[in-house]
């Protein structure tokens, strides 16, 4: 079970004046158990590869399979949920309700098992199920993105792609959302994040993906990735390998300042 990517090209404004190649030559395969972030500079190609994902984009060359079968096949694409980044270009209905209930209702989804798959998507994001009458444009920003996040998760996705999903929220806003995709994850969902913070999905996912100018650089676990010194390494994971340099007895592949506390704790109460 399993995203699968064999030698895929791909280019906006194909046999045009035009063309522009974004994707050259990827390979890569997502397992269903995996925590993903595929990261890299902007205009590397991260939002492009992910659109494969689902048939959304067909490559150029190469192929991309889901669970064996073509990603752009329609019973295949069911099983990849995706999150643009901005919740704007996918909520459009009047209420909360309408919005989470119109992809599985197209389905053929009805009654109380709708209503309960709306229930439960609030539940997963964190919402309370006391704001399905209310408009979703009436609500945060924050709010929406769940919401959003909620329409598709109505789905039962196999894999859910979300593109930037923090963008414009606070500290608060990332930790509250971050919670709810591992609680996700926990139920069997394979989970991809596309982030240029690096910093972030270091200590939540269990795969990166390195991109750069349209090519993967980089797969792996992140200890893997905090060994590849060309790699951009978080400032806490920094601070850390500077006291290791010092002689200070401290991992130095600390990812948050909660296990980077502890660590100089329990240097301070040795002394």
């Amino acid at each position: 079970m399993s995203i699968n990517i064999k030698n895929v090209d791909f280019s906006y404004n194909k046999n045009t004046q035009l063309e522009t190649r974004v994707l050259e030559n990827i390979n890569l395969t997502i397992d269903k158990n995996e925590f993903v972030g595929i990261t890299g500079k902007i205009g590397s190609g991260k939002s492009t590869l992910i659109k494969l994902f689902n048939g959304l984009f067909v490559p150029d060359n190469g192929y991309v399979y889901v669970d064996g079968a073509d990603a752009s096949d329609k019973k295949t694409r069911k099983k990849v949920g995706l999150l643009f980044q901005n919740p704007h270009d996918q909520i459009f209905s009047k209420t909360v309700y309408e919005e989470i209930a119109f992809a599985p209702s197209n389905f053929g989804i009805r009654g109380d098992e709708l209503t309960e798959r709306v229930h439960e998507s609030l539940h997963l994001v964190g919402l309370d199920t006391k704001i399905t009458d209310i408009s979703p444009f009436k609500l945060s920003g924050g709010e929406m993105r769940r919401v959003a996040l909620a329409g598709v998760l109505a789905m039962k996705p196999e894999y859910l792609i979300l593109d930037e999903p923090t963008s414009g929220m606070d500290i608060k806003g990332k930790k509250e959302l971050y919670s709810n995709l591992k609680k996700i994850h926990g139920t069997g969902t394979c989970v991809v994040i596309v982030s240029h913070q690096i910093d972030d999905l270091l200590p939540l996912v269990n795969k990166i993906v390195l991109m750069d100018n349209g090519k993967i650089t980089f797969a792996g676990t992140p200890s893997e990735y905090l060994e590849n010194i060309s790699s951009p390494v978080p400032e806490i994971t920094q601070l850390m390998q500077g006291l290791k340099s010092k002689g200070f007895n401290v991992r130095n592949d600390v990812l948050t300042v909660d296990d980077a506390y502890e660590q100089i704790r329990k240097l301070l109460t040795k002394k």
